[in-house]
């Protein structure tokens, strides 16, 4: 069992055979543009990050002075407000081969060079550093002043070690403090606002993109709007535009190819009906008579498709698919008696719609016609139409195959 169901929308018109065979949507293949742009910006943002951070670090392991400084004070901020020292300062740096650290008694010590006088005369210490090679790595003593404002008191320290593992408290506090906290947020507007300005850049082709989707195959003057900037995009607009003019040209080249082939052919064809129509009956002049006949129509079609390509619909033409369908169905009832064949004609209502009258006579003589010609035996045609806009013409044919469903549409078949 074979059936054709058109469907009208608006100004158009649709016709299906079968099942609706559709590729669907494949999606986008790949990572867009801007995800690319982002990641690389992150990407980027993390070296950079990485790269500030190795310049610190090769700066204080070339600065030895200053780590040593940077050590005793990290170890003297362990201290409590009050004389008692905590197992963690009391434990000293990682690596450490020999820490000591005390308090310092400032009232019963001698002179020291490290001690200067007060403007009353009384002995005071200031934060002092010194760092010297011994066997085997380096020793660091030093001074600082520790405590509250009301209770200060001073601490010794005297480290022994080697290599860079005792530092490495004083490189990650100095990451932290002078690479992190300012980089972080500042990395993190940075990328925003590369993010943001990257997203304005590629406004224009997700538009492009939205207007190529959106092409009407129908309208073949419809083109992509052009950009102002940047100029990539406009030169890729630009080239869409200019391949679809030149696609239009050479549609509107084949459209007056078939127009102009359909009429040469229209004259030998009517010559040759009418001097088949000379010959004494028989077999042989009804196969020609059908082969011309068919011949004919199919120019006629040909000329339909190249009319169609120039209709124009207004906006309130309306079109009765009932009325329309009954006058084609008496038109063609006696070609079907004439064939032993019987067409049904079925009104389901609200069939009006906007559309071009002699392009609708054209789908319903096309359709009612092909089921003649092709349904076997002595089987009725059945024309339905509504509810709603849409027409179905239905034969009794053996119907199309399941693996030829894919094909239906294509010329060959």
């Amino acid at each position: 069992m074979k059936s054709v169901l058109c469907t009208a929308w608006g100004t158009g018109f649709s016709c299906k055979a079968g099942p609706i065979i559709s590729g669907g949507n494949t999606g986008s293949k790949g990572a867009t543009l801007f995800r690319q742009i982002a990641i690389r910006l992150a990407a980027f943002t993390v070296l950079f990050a990485i790269f500030d951070v190795a310049i610190v670090v090769f700066l204080y392991t070339s600065q030895p002075e200053s780590l040593a400084e940077e050590l005793l004070t990290l170890e003297a901020g362990k201290a409590n407000s009050t004389e008692t020292l905590p197992r963690d300062l009391l434990a000293g740096p990682p690596g450490a081969k020999r820490w000591v650290v005390r308090i310092v008694d400032t009232p019963h010590r001698p002179r020291a060079p490290e001690q200067l006088r007060a403007p009353n005369g009384t002995a005071r210490l200031i934060d002092w550093t010194q760092r010297e090679r011994v066997a085997g790595g380096y020793r660091i003593s030093g001074v600082r002043s520790v405590g509250s404002p009301q209770h200060p008191y001073w601490l010794f320290m005297e480290f022994e070690g080697g290599g860079i593992r005792p530092y490495a408290p004083v490189i990650g506090n100095e990451i932290v403090q002078h690479v992190a906290l300012p980089l972080i947020p500042l990395s993190v507007l940075m990328l925003l606002f590369n993010i943001v300005a990257v997203r304005r850049v590629l406004r224009p082709l997700r538009r492009a993109e939205s207007e190529v989707d959106a092409l009407d195959p129908e309208n073949g003057l419809t083109r992509l709007s052009e950009p102002p900037s940047p100029r990539e995009v406009v030169t890729l607009v630009s080239a869409v535009n200019r391949a679809l003019d030149r696609l239009e040209a050479t549609m509107g080249t084949l459209r007056l190819f078939t127009a102009n082939a359909a009429h040469e052919l229209r004259t030998p064809l009517s010559i040759m009906q009418m001097a088949l129509m000379q010959l004494p009956p028989g077999k042989e002049r009804d196969a020609l008579r059908n082969d011309t006949e068919m011949m004919i129509r199919l120019v006629g079609q040909l000329l339909d498709l190249t009319q169609a390509e120039s209709l124009v619909v207004e906006a309130d033409q309306r079109v009765d698919l009932a009325g329309v369908g009954r006058e084609i169905v008496a038109e063609l009832t006696p070609k079907a008696y004439a064939m032993d064949r019987e067409i049904r004609f079925t009104d389901l209502g609200a069939a009006t719609i906007a559309g071009h009258r002699e392009a609708i006579v054209r789908i319903y003589r096309n359709l009612i016609e092909n089921a003649l010609s092709h349904a076997p035996g002595p089987t009725p045609i059945e024309v339905v139409v509504g509810p709603g806009p849409q027409i179905s013409v239905r034969d009794h044919g053996k119907g199309i195959e399941e693996s030829d469903l894919a094909f239906i549409f294509d010329r060959a078949c």
